[in-house]
């Protein structure tokens, strides 16, 4: 049984700012070589998936739907006319012709969008969906348009069929080996301890992270923080609250279509609690430096000795972070927030793990004052990475449920 999948995506804006500013002159190329170059970012899951089904004989390919300099030279390539994000993905579907659409971005293409997509492609016979960050019951409607959903954790699972949306199946996350092979071999190890990521400072979603990387500063730990301060400007969050406060008032009025239809209310429509941005104390907010992405990152990764990672609040009981196969995959050690599966993917000889504060503390202290020790448990969370957690094995997983809905 063969295919044609698109898998469809929006990267983060920051990280595209962070690309064009780097490669001011990348917009000269056409839009294979545009989109060629942009893959090799490995940025996020990048093409990686789309690289595992053309592995597995599939016609594959990934679009970064707000990418505008990218998607605008598609259009310029292809004698199509200009328009929305949405407009432009449409009018590339109709020329590819799939019959798998992946829909990595569910908050922002959903619902009817993916109804209008299967009248309009008739080639679709299937849409699939993907969760793995907070979702408020306002999405379900939407969500039901899929015919199957990806999910990073059982939490996700559980959460949306016990709400009556469609199949899920989990995906945990994985790492691209393709990365290794890009980087340079003789990087040594620069930094202790590394954190690279985002800290969310809306609706106290990273409120535990936030908290333990306030302590950890506290303790004078040699501590390399590269992160990204989301919402964190008052312009940032005030446009969001008064985005809010219009939304709710149109529904009251009964002119909730204009929130459907206009970008920047659909979302806070859904919103259950009024934008709030949380507070991160100075002496953090002194040792944050910049945020990296994509290879840039995985760079920075390579040459810290441990690596830290802990799961958003949304995680619940679940390893679900993608910094885990990220960390391992690199050759770093990996310490972690203890979670109720986290023996499914690694053994406890190839991470480590805290429960608390003082576990993660003391630990920390052990392992740079036992480096052969530190080192071995680094190995051996690489070599289980690159055995088992890769987008090849990932893919095979999605394969089957595709294959058994199409049947």
């Amino acid at each position: 049984m063969s295919y044609r999948l698109v898998k469809i995506t929006s990267y983060y804006k920051d990280f595209l700012s962070y690309y064009y500013n780097s490669n001011p002159k990348v917009n000269e190329l056409n839009y294979d070589e545009q989109h060629a170059h942009l893959m090799k970012q490995r940025f996020a899951w990048s093409d990686a998936y789309a690289f595992a089904f053309n592995q597995m004989w599939y016609e594959a390919s990934e679009i970064v739907a707000n990418a505008r300099p990218i998607q605008e030279q598609w259009c310029a390539d292809n004698g199509v006319e200009h328009g929305s994000d949405k407009e432009i993905l449409v009018a590339q579907l109709k020329k590819m012709q799939p019959e798998i659409i992946w829909l990595q971005d569910s908050y922002s293409f959903n619902g009817d969008f993916v109804r209008f997509l299967k009248k309009q492609i008739p080639s679709i016979r299937l849409a699939i969906g993907n969760c793995c960050s907070p979702i408020t019951p306002q999405f379900y409607p939407d969500f039901k348009a899929f015919d199957l959903i990806t999910v990073c954790a059982p939490y996700f699972k559980n959460l949306l069929e016990e709400n009556g949306l469609p199949k899920c199946i989990v995906i945990p996350h994985a790492f691209d080996g393709r990365i290794l092979k890009e980087s340079k071999s003789d990087l040594k190890k620069k930094f202790d301890f590394l954190f690279t990521g985002s800290l969310i400072l809306d609706q106290n979603f990273h409120k535990e992270r936030i908290k333990l990387l306030e302590q950890l500063v506290d303790e004078d730990l040699d501590i390399n923080l590269l992160i990204n301060l989301n919402t964190d400007s008052s312009k940032g969050i005030y446009a969001r609250q008064a985005a809010y406060l219009a939304s709710h008032l149109l529904k009251k009025s009964g002119l909730n279509i204009i929130n459907q239809k206009v970008n920047g209310l659909s979302k806070v429509s859904k919103l259950q609690f009024f934008p709030r941005a949380s507070k991160v104390s100075s002496a953090l907010r002194q040792q944050i430096k910049p945020p990296v992405f994509g290879k840039d990152m995985f760079r920075e990764i390579s040459r810290s000795k441990i690596s830290f990672n802990i799961h958003g609040d949304i995680a619940s009981d679940f390893a679900a972070n993608m910094r885990m196969y990220e960390v391992t995959g690199m050759g770093s050690c990996l310490l972690t927030d203890w979670k109720n599966d986290l023996d499914s993917y690694f053994r406890s000889d190839e991470v480590v793990a805290y429960k608390s504060l003082d576990e993660a503390k003391e630990k920390i202290s052990y392992l740079l004052q036992n480096t052969d020790e530190l080192e071995t448990i680094a190995s051996r969370g690489q070599k289980r990475t690159l055995c088992e957690h890769t987008f090849e094995n990932r893919a095979a997983i999605i394969d089957e449920g595709i294959k058994k809905l199409l049947k």
